[in-house]
């Protein structure tokens, strides 16, 4: 009795102690610098709570010599964590220069990370299972393979945003980014990937702009800016059945294969390609995903090296479902269509080609680029005054906007990527940077009721697995160069035309 009587008393007053302990804040914001435990912080997070990051640079390796660093952010829809560099200050968190581990593994729900430069490691940043995420504003380059990806086997990615990152000069399979896994083993769904600026993978084994795996489905890619990349700009496989996919609003230029790579399950409308060194656009099959539901729609493309337009196997039974409308293909040296195996069923109309033409129909000769186009070596593609593409599509077939997020006309609205609307291009002319889009509403429409899973795969040892690209089957046509496929969907892997934009555009090849 004595004993249980002095156990009562010091459970009250143990809960009388809890009880005069100071609440924690509903949130808090953690003002961090270098001298401070930036990952120890972070680790102590809470919903609702901001990490504002101060100038300087920031190590991963911790005390034991191991560069492996593990984020999990648990915030909730009414209370989000933020993970940010402070305003107008440069904030670099350093992975190991031997890239022995990836510069940071992330996972959790609705949290934000943003504004890092984040350089060396593996993978600048590898996403494990994570829902209504956004990354934002972050600088990767230099890493030794990926710069961000979402590729780990059995994960779920919903709701995930990936907005104005600038990652370059990656090395391994080296794409910029590379969401989803081969063969379906992971997906990222409900998802936005928007306004990052991509470029020079060009010393990789692979080196994808964007590349998006087999049964990823639902993803809004657009308004992207890609070039000098040794694989496809953007590489986009089949959704296995569900919802489609949409590539809008890109410019790719100067690719060693594809400007644009996809299967099917897709919506690919409003982009620019130039100077690529095998087709503008390309599908196939791959991964045991057919071209299928798929509509190309109002893009330009000038110069390939090999086709404009290519489309495989489109003689398939669900060829019905394909549609080619509206685009402006300059490929005067080489082939604006080309369709190795026949058209099928597929539909064409109002399509501007220049060069060989292999489309059943639904096309129209363009005049030369020079002509067309306000100075296509300059890499302004907008329509001249007296451009054979004004007013010659259907209101019923185009975007309601253009590539300059600006409206369409809703009578016969123009052919390629934009409307003309003015005598000088009244958006944003392509260079390297961001885009910046004039009308644009990029938040993100994807739909909040995603599985928030948080799990994540505690695993200490060396992250340089990438789920590397090994499907091997084959392009099946005939006259390709390098026609395997070994998981990027590639149809050519090779050096660049020589001599420049000028010699691909006016046909010095």
């Amino acid at each position: 009795m004595i004993l249980k009587s002095r156990f009562v008393v010091l459970s009250a007053l143990a809960a009388l102690c809890v009880a005069l302990l100071p609440e924690r804040a509903a949130s808090e914001t953690f003002d961090v610098y270098p001298s401070d435990d930036l990952f120890g912080i972070i680790d102590g997070t809470a919903p609702g709570d901001e990490v504002i990051v101060h100038e300087g640079t920031y190590t991963t390796q911790q005390g034991g010599g191991s560069w492996f660093r593990e984020v999990v952010l648990s915030g909730t829809e009414e209370a989000p964590i933020a993970v940010r560099a402070a305003d107008g200050e440069t904030v670099v968190l350093s992975g190991d220069p031997a890239g022995s581990q990836n510069v940071v593994n992330l996972s959790g729900a609705w949290f934000t990370w943003s504004g890092f430069e984040m350089v060396y490691g593996s993978h600048g940043l590898r996403m494990y299972a994570s829902s209504h995420a956004t990354i934002e504003n972050l600088h990767v380059h230099d890493t030794g393979d990926v710069g961000i990806s979402a590729n780990v086997a059995g994960a779920d990615y919903a709701q995930i945003t990936l907005r104005r990152n600038h990652v370059h000069h990656t090395g391994g399979t080296g794409e910029c980014f590379y969401l989803g896994c081969n063969d379906g083993a992971c997906a990222v769904h409900e998802s936005v990937v928007e306004l990052n600026w991509c470029h020079d993978t060009l010393g990789t084994e692979q080196g994808d702009g964007i590349e998006l795996k087999t049964g990823s489905y639902n993803v809004v890619v657009r308004h992207n800016v890609i070039h000098d990349v040794n694989y496809p700009g953007i590489t986009m496989y089949g959704t296995s059945g569900e919802a489609q996919n949409t590539v809008e609003g890109n410019v790719v230029w100067s690719s060693n294969d594809n400007g644009i790579q996809l299967v099917g399950d897709a919506i690919v409308r409003n982009n620019l390609v130039m100077n690529v060194a095998a087709n503008g656009i390309a599908s196939k099959p791959s991964q045991a995903n057919v071209p299928r539901e798929l509509e190309i729609a109002y893009n330009t493309v000038v110069g390939a090296g090999d086709s404009c337009l290519r489309g495989n196997e489109w003689d398939g039974l669900e060829s019905d479902s394909i549609r080619v409308l509206g685009n402006a293909l300059y490929c005067s040296a080489t082939t604006a269509i080309r369709l190795p195996n026949g058209p099928g069923d597929a539909t064409f109309a109002d399509n501007a080609v220049q060069g060989t033409d292999e489309a059943p129909g639904g096309t129209f000769p363009a005049a030369a680029p020079e002509d067309d186009l306000l100075d296509p070596v300059g890499m302004d593609l907008y329509p001249a005054s007296e451009s054979s593409l004004l007013e010659m599509g259907e209101a019923a077939d185009a975007p309601g906007d253009d590539f300059n997020c600006l409206p369409r006309e809703t009578g016969a609205p123009d052919v390629g990527a934009y409307e003309r609307s003015a005598d000088a291009n009244p958006g944003w002319v392509v260079q390297e940077g961001f885009k910046e889009c004039a009308g644009a509403d990029t938040d993100s429409d994807a739909d909040t009721d995603a599985d928030a899973d948080s799990d994540t795969d505690v695993d200490t040892d060396a992250d340089t697995d990438t789920d590397a690209d090994t499907d091997a089957d084959a392009d099946a046509d005939a006259g390709t160069t390098g026609s395997s496929d070994d998981g990027c969907g590639c149809t050519f892997v090779g050096a660049a035309p020589a001599g420049g934009l000028y010699n691909v555009l006016f046909g010095a090849i």
